[in-house]
């Protein structure tokens, strides 16, 4: 009987806990890189339908992804703004939240990411900290891989 009862609470405690990020496949965590060393990019799928060329960000707070691509994912909006650092001054963006971002076998469940124009090909988007901060992570440039576990 008590055994029942600490499988009960086992599997409560464990409902309850937030899931952060989830490895889709288990082994090799590493992940192709393209670029030069002065910026990589990164095959992501959002969502589990559409993919896009990616600029990895260690420095972004947040995912970035433009208008477009928003409105393709039907991103729910938050109804939170936040205050952006460009090159033209600080801006106000909304935040959305990204059902799921995968990166090579790593998917990490409701990314909240800014939407903005600011994205340049070749890039759809950008990569930042509200994806990474899930794992821990590294880049290899000279294997010219991200490391994510």
């Amino acid at each position: 009987m008590k055994r029942g009862i600490a499988w009960v609470a086992l599997g409560a405690l464990l409902a309850a806990a937030p899931v952060r990020a989830e490895w889709a496949t288990a082994g090799d965590h590493d992940v192709p890189l393209e670029g030069t060393g002065t910026s990589w990019l990164v095959h992501a799928t959002l969502n589990g339908n559409v993919s896009g060329l990616f600029l990895v960000d260690t420095g972004a707070s947040y995912c970035v992804i433009g208008p477009n691509l928003a409105q393709r994912l039907h991103a729910p909006m938050t109804g939170e703004q936040v205050e952006l650092r460009t090159g033209n001054g600080i801006v106000r963006a909304p935040v959305v939240r990204v059902q799921t971002v995968e990166v090579g076998h790593n998917r990490a469940h409701d990314v909240p990411a800014v939407v903005h124009i600011a994205v340049s090909a070749p890039a759809d988007g950008i990569i930042g900290l509200s994806y990474l901060n899930n794992f821990s992570y590294a880049i290899d440039p000279k294997r010219k891989v991200l490391h994510l576990r």
